[in-house]
């Protein structure tokens, strides 16, 4: 736990300082976004990139906008499992909030909902066979965007895994679905 707080306070440090140097106010036209990601659930923890666009033609107050990602993950299956496994997951994210425009800057508050598919790899498990994983998430972030066209971004919420396919030996191994939190830090670009 105290890695991640270090980790944290790291990356806020580093993008807070990346935006200072920016002498451009926030802009608030766009139409779409591309963002990187640290995540950290309580079993794993991944990357993962985004392409976003949004659903509005112009953002007044109201943020909508979809988002295409692609994960990498690694960590533990189970709760208390020594089993380790490595994970590509590609998903669709959905968003929707508000958007508060002060003098240089804007914060837009969202909550969000994701499903993903990924296929994984650990022992005696091949990469391209059954079962795959599918992730249901659900959360809120926010979005500080003190520079013209980036915003630093703050994301939490809550994952819910299943295992799809059959494997009958695999499902002695883990239980058919998991739950975890989840706590996600990053950037998005304005295009």
């Amino acid at each position: 736990m105290k890695k991640i707080i270090i980790t944290f306070c790291i990356s806020i440090f580093m993008c807070f300082a990346g935006f200072a140097e920016n002498k451009e106010s926030a802009m608030g036209k766009y139409k779409y976004t591309i963002g990187g990601f640290w995540t950290c659930y309580q079993d794993f923890a991944g990357g993962y990139g985004e392409y976003g666009f949004n659903l509005l033609s112009e953002e007044n107050k109201v943020v909508v906008r979809d988002c295409i990602y692609i994960e990498g993950q690694g960590g533990y299956l189970a709760k208390n499992d020594c089993l380790g496994y490595g994970a590509l997951e590609i998903g669709n994210k959905f968003i929707l909030g508000g958007k508060i425009k002060c003098n240089d800057f804007i914060i837009r508050s969202y909550g969000f909902s994701a499903v993903g598919v990924g296929l994984y790899t650990c022992e005696g498990h091949i990469f391209f066979s059954l079962p795959i994983i599918i992730d249901l998430s659900l959360g809120g972030g926010f979005e500080f965007q003190f520079a013209s066209k980036m915003a630093f971004v703050i994301e939490f919420g809550g994952l819910f895994r299943m295992f799809a396919g059959e494997n009958n030996y695999e499902k002695k191994i883990y239980p058919s679905y998991s739950t975890s939190p989840s706590l996600s830090i990053g950037f998005r670009s304005y295009i």
